[in-house]
């Protein structure tokens, strides 16, 4: 069958979805597939340099991510899905993971001991039937297995965050726990190791970067559990947490605080945090602010709970040495992680721990008790996801601009992340109108409070002078028919 009706035809009718499968393709099955190249005779497969060979590969069952290991190399080899309806996606280079290349193979991993392993790629749209990959060479493959893994997932609801805790020391921010994207039970016990690193990580799946709502990023997470557990045979997914493109974050590793995860090779006495993308040639994807501030968030968390400088180094057991307290991957293994985009962040991450830790001289948190009002705002208690007791609401198109506002008393003059807290809602208003009066001027944005509520939200980073001459608030500004809430707002100074 010629390629191109290989991707017009319609798909086999395939065994029913059950876990991740691999098919191992011998060097002998990549010549005969491709119809190029050469059997050497130490038993590889070889394609001179320039030669491309094209390899369509229909899947044992339907799968919504794929990934691959091999053992030798080539110049590069780009990949894409063929959906079920025939479609393809986007083409992506084939491209190793070294977290898991490097990373110990566990009882019945399916990827043998010095095999490279690949990222993974995502479909998304639909389950897809069938992979085309294109090899360039110079190329030299003992073999190359393909794996297929199940979708499981996504067009989940995104669930609410639990009533904020109001918990002693810095808040542990909105974590998406492991029954939320479905994840598999461990397949072996935990162990534990008092935590006094932050490690920072990347997926290396440029397709994670992709996502577009909070369910292709759960069911990311679930592909990646299952990836880790069936290509390097690990008992659960390696990373503590794991951050995507929109800031969201997810319980990775079961077990609670403390655990030993799989992320480095050393792990005893670390917390891996890992940025969900490809930060890193040829990719060379760019954390969002989002991101960052997830990140700040759970490091200023766990650093405080711990008393963990975030910019000190100290012995790191699992290591063997003195590492830095929030590293990179490559800070303690020959590795590309977290990417060369996301490692030269990580003094910034730093230093944005380090302000929220900066207690009553770098932070300001008010809350509705501290709240000006001008107009009628009705008084709430309802929103499980709502910051404190309560939080004050108003509708819009009521004619007349209402306004809800607070004076901060700003410690000292500077640049500060402004974040404000709501309980989103589906009759939130998606353009609720932000701003921050000072005396040099008027500063506004708007903000879609129908959605990531329950949470510290980035507004933007505003000049504001010292003492108590700002005011920062929202209006009920735009059409009938919506909700403006006003919760709580915070300041951490840059």
């Amino acid at each position: 069958m010629t390629l191109s009706a290989f991707l017009l035809a319609s798909p086999f009718l395939l065994a029913p979805q059950t876990g991740p499968r691999h098919d191992v393709l011998t060097a002998a099955e990549l010549a005969a597939r491709s119809g190029i190249g050469r059997l050497e005779a130490d038993g590889s497969w070889s394609l001179a340099p320039g030669e491309r060979a094209v390899l369509a590969v229909t899947a044992p069952q339907p799968f919504r991510s794929f990934g691959a290991f091999w053992r030798g190399g080539f110049a590069a080899a780009t990949t894409r899905l063929v959906r079920n309806d025939g479609s393809t996606s986007p083409v992506s280079p084939l491209v190793r993971n070294d977290d898991l290349t490097a990373g110990a193979r566990g009882p019945g991993a399916a990827a043998p001991t010095g095999a490279i392993v690949g990222a993974l790629h995502h479909g998304y749209g639909g389950d897809s039937h069938a992979v085309v990959l294109t090899v360039t060479g110079p190329a030299r493959l003992r073999d190359l297995a393909l794996v297929w893994v199940p979708g499981a997932g996504e067009g989940a609801r995104r669930p609410a965050p639990p009533p904020f805790p109001g918990a002693a020391g810095y808040p542990k921010p909105f974590v998406y726990d492991r029954g939320s994207w479905g994840a598999d039970p461990p397949q072996c016990g935990y162990s534990y190791w008092s935590v006094d690193h932050v490690a920072i990580h990347h997926t290396a799946s440029a397709s994670e970067y992709w996502s577009t709502s909070w369910s292709e990023c759960a069911a990311n997470v679930k592909a990646t559990q299952s990836y880790h557990m069936y290509v390097n045979g690990w008992c659960d997914i390696g990373y503590h947490y794991l951050v995507c493109v929109h800031g969201d974050l997810f319980e990775g590793r079961g077990g609670g605080d403390d655990v030993v995860g799989a992320h480095d090779a050393y792990n005893l006495g670390s917390m891996a945090i890992s940025c969900m993308g490809y930060f890193h040639p040829p990719y060379s994807q760019t954390l969002t602010p989002a991101m960052e501030d997830a990140i700040a968030e759970l490091g200023a968390w766990k650093c405080d709970q711990k008393g963990i400088d975030p910019l000190g180094a100290s012995w790191y057991d699992g290591y063997g040495g003195v590492v830095a307290n929030v590293y990179g991957h490559r800070d303690v293994r020959s590795t590309s992680c977290p990417g060369d985009q996301a490692y030269a962040r990580l003094d910034a991450i730093r230093q944005a721990i380090a302000a929220r830790l900066n207690g009553g001289g770098g932070q300001v948190v008010l809350d509705t008790d501290q709240l000006h009002l001008l107009g009628a705002w009705s008084l709430g208690s309802s929103s499980s996801d709502k910051y404190g007791p309560d939080y004050r609401w108003t509708s819009t198109g009521t004619g007349s601009r209402l306004v809800a506002w607070w004076e901060p008393d700003v410690p000292s003059a500077g640049w500060y992340d402004v974040y404000l807290w709501w309980p989103q809602g589906w009759n939130r208003n998606p353009q609720t109108l932000v701003g921050a009066r000072t005396p040099s001027g008027l500063t506004t944005t708007t903000v879609d409070q129908q959605h990531d509520g329950g949470r510290w939200n980035l507004i933007g980073t505003w000049w504001l002078p010292q003492g108590r001459l700002s005011k920062v608030g929202v209006a009920n500004d735009g059409p009938a028919g919506w909700v403006v809430v006003a919760d709580a707002l915070r300041l951490v100074k840059r």
